[in-house]
């Protein structure tokens, strides 16, 4: 850690985790998508008028990310930490530049013709990516702090909520995907997942500076 500037990655990736709440995005528009079943990617589908505020806040947080695991790539003991957070933001980024053509909850023409085909599928893709590096990150947190044989309990329990909830979402995607069945409330488990997530990375470094420093 002693390699790491600390005060500046810690304030690069509270910037994007603020940045990364979309939650926020939605308050401030006045919730125009239904919670319990839109997801908030659909707040960046290219027919909301909240689409080009929800990319560029991705993006912002992407790149922030990335700046903040460049700057602290020299901390061997976190490598995998580091790795799966490039993993999350370069699959955010991407998210930022494939947005879908329509949002599928607010839409029945485009739940029709495909929930906007092969935009519709790449976004699937490029999110995936970025739940992916959530779940990494969360387990090589978990995996660093058992190490050590101490915890800091607030990066401890956010990184525990963090992993289950988005295995529990892409369990639910899954099963929704393959059987054709329709899962209820779908929306707020993902709001949950994402504010936790937003919380997770915000604290992330302070929480490990606090547990391995001790």
């Amino acid at each position: 850690m002693v390699a790491v500037p600390y005060r500046l990655v810690r304030n690069l990736l509270i910037a994007a985790a603020v940045l990364y709440c979309s939650l926020l995005l939605e308050a401030a528009a006045g919730f125009p998508l239904d919670v319990r079943t839109s997801f908030l990617s659909e707040l960046g589908a290219r027919d909301q008028s909240t689409s080009l505020y929800a990319r560029a806040m991705d993006l912002s947080s992407s790149v922030l990310t990335l700046v903040a695991v460049l700057l602290a790539r020299r901390s061997r003991e976190l490598a995998g930490l580091l790795i799966g957070t490039a993993v999350f933001a370069v699959g955010t980024m991407f998210d930022s530049f494939s947005p879908m053509d329509c949002a599928p909850s607010a839409s029945a023409a485009c739940q029709a013709n495909g929930q906007a085909g092969g935009a519709l599928v790449l976004h699937e893709a490029t999110s995936t990516i970025a739940g992916v590096g959530t779940i990494a990150m969360a387990v090589f947190v978990l995996l660093v702090l058992r190490r050590h044989g101490r915890r800091g309990r607030m990066v401890a329990v956010l990184a525990g909520g963090v992993l289950v909830t988005q295995v529990w979402l892409g369990s639910v995607v899954a099963f929704e995907t393959l059987s054709g069945a329709e899962v209820a409330a779908p929306g707020i488990l993902q709001r949950v997942s994402t504010l936790l997530f937003c919380l997770f990375l915000g604290t992330l470094l302070p929480g490990l500076r606090q547990a391995l420093s001790r």
